[in-house]
């Protein structure tokens, strides 16, 4: 490890925090579960006089901290937030190649992968920062506002509850390490960060053809191999968050850690044979 990688470090999170990608992230990381507690709290005022199919929504929608957290989440997951990931992480390698300020830091005596992973973290710090802001907002706005965990719950289980949800957090960290990684690999490829996003587009679009492809082989063929495939596409790797509520799928973090560690290998190669810009 570089002497001055720390310092490496330092520049790089200093880059990636005052960008208007990475301020952006931050910003909306707030306010994904401020809407999610203005949200939940109407839809309570209107829980006893609402109706959704001829059924009260006091009986359908559950009221508690831990409902607000996990609808944060999957606001916080749905698309802006991975979006803004995806162009900081462009910007940082993409961004810097077509301005010319990459060659700064390829003509100093430090290994390339050293560079990568500096920029690697500086982003994983970012996607950390952007799920701690929402979960101590959702959780301490939504603990103010909507209450604890549901009355019918004993002390156990709203520790519980909020111990998954918790981890439904930490699994999504483990989804924006593969879109990272995935965003890097684009970006040793391509010199802009339009070229990077459209890049992005096209591979998932294509993955969204296998997935569909694979669950509908599922339910023609009634067999387990495309269930089991279906975990190794993007879209199934990447929601490994989504069970946060039940059991999380093995199957699904080992599919997106071999994404992430593909990736970053794709990266790093790639990257220590580009030329100087």
């Amino acid at each position: 490890m570089p002497r001055q990688f720390l310092a490496m470090v330092r520049v790089e999170m200093l880059k990636v925090y005052t960008r208007g990608s990475g301020i952006g992230a931050l910003v909306v990381a707030v306010l994904v579960p401020l809407f999610a507690v203005l949200g939940m709290n109407a839809l309570m005022g209107m829980q006893d006089s609402a109706q959704f199919n001829g059924q009260p929504l006091r009986g359908m929608l559950q009221f508690d901290v831990v409902a607000v957290g996990g609808k944060a989440l999957w606001a916080r997951n749905f698309f802006v937030l991975p979006l803004l990931l995806f162009l900081a992480t462009g910007a940082s390698v993409a961004g810097e190649n077509a301005d010319h300020t990459l060659r700064e830091l390829m003509v100093r005596p430090v290994p390339r992968w050293s560079i990568l992973l500096a920029k690697a973290i500086s982003l994983w710090t970012l996607s950390a920062a952007t799920l701690a802001l929402t979960f101590v907002a959702a959780v301490g706005l939504g603990w103010a506002v909507i209450g604890g965990p549901a009355i019918d719950q004993s002390v156990a289980e709203g520790s519980e509850s909020l111990l998954r949800l918790s981890l439904g957090f930490a699994a999504s960290f483990v989804s924006d390490m593969a879109l990272i990684a995935i965003g890097m690999a684009l970006s040793s490829f391509v010199r802009s960060v339009g070229g990077v996003v459209a890049s992005l587009i096209l591979l998932l679009l294509a993955d969204r053809v296998v997935w569909l492809l694979l669950k509908g082989l599922g339910l023609i063929l009634q067999e387990e191999w495309p269930k089991t495939a279906v975990k190794w596409t993007l879209v199934g790797a990447m929601g490994c968050w989504e069970n946060w509520e039940g059991a999380f799928e093995p199957g699904q973090f080992l599919a997106v850690g071999v994404i992430t560690l593909v990736a970053t290998a794709v990266s790093m190669l790639r990257f220590s044979r580009t030329d100087v810009p």
